[in-house]
């Protein structure tokens, strides 16, 4: 069963591609709609048979859309949700960036009609990006974080969270607030500590017993850090208060297991190092 006539698709990358073949793939929509700013992109998404039908200018697309999923850096989803205000203030719509206060924030502040929009942050993905790693299947047995906006019905969250766990997702509903606080312990921390383990080899690759040292523990630890700049720089820069907390903590235990090492307190390690692997083992 159809729940929409037609959604538009603003961003056409992994996470965006994906939402308008889940969507066609689960039988919930009869018409995609995209826009995006490289019309390369558009191009080959109408290719793929991912986009119906393509648009030059998002308001175009807001005025003919039944609702509408901002795919696009958060700066990007912003400067949109402030268009949709202008063009067709009632229409739903959501976003699957990866941080929520900044555009609840928005409209809150800014709509009045509060009940057409909630966040969405699918915990999916990968560290590749564009329209040709979009997969239908890329949100089934994932959970995906709604957020909704203070003082508003329950009309736009419910119809978000059923898409969401029609395409095969598990749902979460939580504040904004509280999303960014765990994300920042949970996904934007490590996406850091993976960037700047990479960064200390800097000057050293061209050692080839350096390259011969890499195993897969050094793989494995630092794959997300061949992620997208200009998505994750906005995302740290969104984030920031909850990002400079969750690094000062993370500098506080790596001081902390200096002093064990210095000391050579090797029982400690053993005992601290168990604790962790346990809470691993939970995860």
């Amino acid at each position: 069963m159809k729940m929409f006539k037609s959604i538009g698709i603003a961003g056409l990358g992994l996470l965006g591609g994906s939402v308008a073949l889940a969507a066609k793939s689960n039988g919930l929509v009869s018409e995609v709609f995209g826009y995006t700013r490289s019309s390369d992109t558009l191009q080959r998404a109408c290719d793929l048979g991912i986009v119906d039908r393509p648009f030059s200018t998002f308001s175009e697309m807001v005025k003919e859309a039944e609702c509408v999923f901002l795919s696009g850096p958060i700066s990007v989803n912003l400067e949109l949700t402030k268009s949709i205000l202008e063009v067709k203030p009632t229409l739903l719509f959501t976003d699957v960036g990866s941080t929520k206060k900044a555009i609840t924030d928005v409209v809150e502040k800014l709509f009045p009609y509060r009940n057409c929009f909630a966040g969405s942050h699918p915990m999916a993905g990968s560290e590749k990006r564009g329209i040709d790693q979009a997969r239908c299947d890329l949100f089934s047995g994932r959970t995906v974080i709604i957020t909704p906006v203070k003082n508003a019905g329950t009309q736009a969250v419910e119809t978000i969270r059923n898409f969401w766990e029609r395409v095969g997702a598990k749902t979460v509903i939580m504040s904004a607030e509280k999303h960014d606080t765990i994300c920042s312990y949970t996904s934007h921390l490590p996406h850091l500590v993976a960037f700047l383990l990479v960064e200390m080899l800097e000057g050293k690759l061209d050692d080839s017993d350096v390259m011969s040292c890499i195993g897969p523990g050094f793989c494995d630890t630092t794959r997300i850090a061949a992620s997208d700049q200009e998505i994750w720089a906005e995302i740290f820069a969104s984030n920031k208060e909850n990002m400079l907390l969750a690094m000062k903590k993370f500098q506080l235990h790596l001081e902390q297991i200096e002093r064990i090492i210095e000391k050579n307190e090797v029982e400690h390690l053993k005992k601290w190092i168990e604790k962790v692997k346990q809470m691993r083992m939970s995860i």
